[in-house]
């Protein structure tokens, strides 16, 4: 690392304002709980798409090429 990166790194967290002063509106918190949910949501519906295909392949009842959706 250049002695001049090195003291870039190190002097700027010291010119950054301390106080942001920012305003966050009350539809910031549903806004972020939506975002939660979301996520928690689609991880667990991927989770159970994996595992039903897991144990569908170790258990032998996966789908075949020959089988019809209308049975």
């Amino acid at each position: 690392m250049k002695m001049t990166d090195f003291m870039f790194i190190l002097l700027v967290p010291f010119f950054m304002p301390n106080d942001a002063h920012a305003y966050l509106d009350p539809g910031t918190g549903s806004v972020i709980l939506q975002v939660v949910a979301a996520g928690v949501l689609g991880a667990l519906f991927t989770i159970k798409s994996y595992w039903r295909a897991m144990v569908g392949f170790i258990t032998g009842r996966g789908k075949k090429a020959n089988d019809t959706e209308a049975k």
